[in-house]
């Protein structure tokens, strides 16, 4: 039996091969757990990394004679520029940007396993950012990307969203309930990474709308202003001549969404009206996504019970094995039975059989 468990372990090819000697070192045991926690990863680290050039506020993010074009929609920085919303993107950008790089160390097993007060400090770091970019994120909603009433609700959904799974994952790692900790940790953070597939929803959508140009929205002259300059902006918006008068400060004006028109105030109607909408479905994505994930690593889950049922009896609490927030107490899940008493179990039946016969 041995040396079939030894074949069995043997990697099938010379790939295989080459690929455990790059997971195994950091703590993957499973080749599939590898490939998935690579590409969740590596679809926010990319994507953060991309994004580090907005910490420079003035020469990137809003100025929209950098290189590469400005990082906000155009206009947007109209509001971006002003008090509070300028102290609330900050606020989002320089926490929730260094939040997202820390936080692929957290899902890497060895770091877990083998540098644990690192791996403790390092997430309090990550939940506090985070809590001060959502924040942020309440002052800066009702201009980003149009402050479109959908944009408002998913952005409000998202940091309670996050809110509460740092609270589950918090009160449960108080209570040594690893399992839920691990859950609700994947959970926030999926929740988190809808801002990467919002883009792409956001961009095909954009492009969908805009075909007939025949979809709307409003923006203010003083924005259009902004973005276009005086000239430009005349030429494709006379009504807002009173703004320039100085009659009208506050006029809106109706803008066509159109995603390649030259004329960026249509580009950016074009990304802001699908935004709240583009939200709502990355945010069902993800959801389905971590929850799946979730109820297809079970040995890893009962693994972790198994672990956090050996801490808390340690700890002398009184119902070890349930001292967390686990489904056990609040609905009608069969009762968690520790690998210890399982053992005793069968030894004390094998016992039983042994004396009948």
């Amino acid at each position: 039996m041995a040396n079939t468990s030894a074949r069995d372990c043997q990697p099938s090819n010379g790939f295989v091969h080459a690929m455990r000697r790059v997971y195994h070192p950091l703590g993957f045991s499973k080749g599939y757990n590898a490939v998935l926690a690579f590409l969740a990863l590596g679809y926010l680290f990319g994507f953060t990394l991309a994004r580090l050039q907005y910490l420079s506020y003035n020469g990137v993010f809003c100025n929209a004679n950098a290189s590469g074009g400005t990082g906000a929609a155009p206009g947007e920085c109209y509001y971006y520029l002003q008090v509070p919303f300028k102290v609330g993107m900050k606020l989002h950008l320089f926490t929730v940007i260094p939040a997202s790089l820390l936080v692929v160390l957290q899902f890497i097993p060895v770091i877990r396993h083998k540098i644990i007060l690192f791996h403790r400090m390092n997430g309090y770091a990550i939940v506090i950012l985070s809590l001060i970019s959502n924040a942020g994120t309440i002052i800066i909603t009702r201009h980003a990307f149009g402050g479109e009433f959908a944009t408002q609700t998913w952005t409000g959904a998202m940091v309670i969203l996050t809110t509460i799974g740092y609270i589950m994952a918090w009160v449960n790692i108080k209570l040594l309930q690893i399992d839920q900790h691990r859950a609700w940790m994947l959970r926030t953070w999926a929740w988190f990474s809808t801002i990467v597939t919002i883009r792409i929803i956001m961009i095909i959508s954009a492009q969908i709308i805009s075909t007939n140009r025949n979809w709307y929205t409003t923006r203010p002259c003083a924005q259009i202003a902004f973005a276009l300059g005086q000239n430009d902006t005349l030429a494709a918006y006379p009504q807002c001549e009173g703004y320039f008068n100085g009659n009208a400060p506050n006029l809106p004006v109706v803008v066509t969404v159109d995603f390649s028109n030259d004329n960026s105030m249509e580009l950016s109607a074009a990304l802001a009206v699908p935004f709240g909408a583009a939200g709502w479905l990355a945010l069902l994505l993800h959801t389905i996504a971590i929850e799946g994930y979730l109820r297809l690593t079970p040995k890893e889950s009962n693994r972790l019970r198994q672990v956090s049922y050996e801490r808390q009896l340690e700890r002398g609490m009184s119902r070890p094995g349930y001292a967390g927030l686990t489904v056990e107490r609040f609905g009608d899940a069969e009762p968690f039975q520790p690998q210890a008493k399982i053992e005793h179990e069968h030894a004390e039946m094998k016992q039983d059989r042994e004396e009948r016969f």
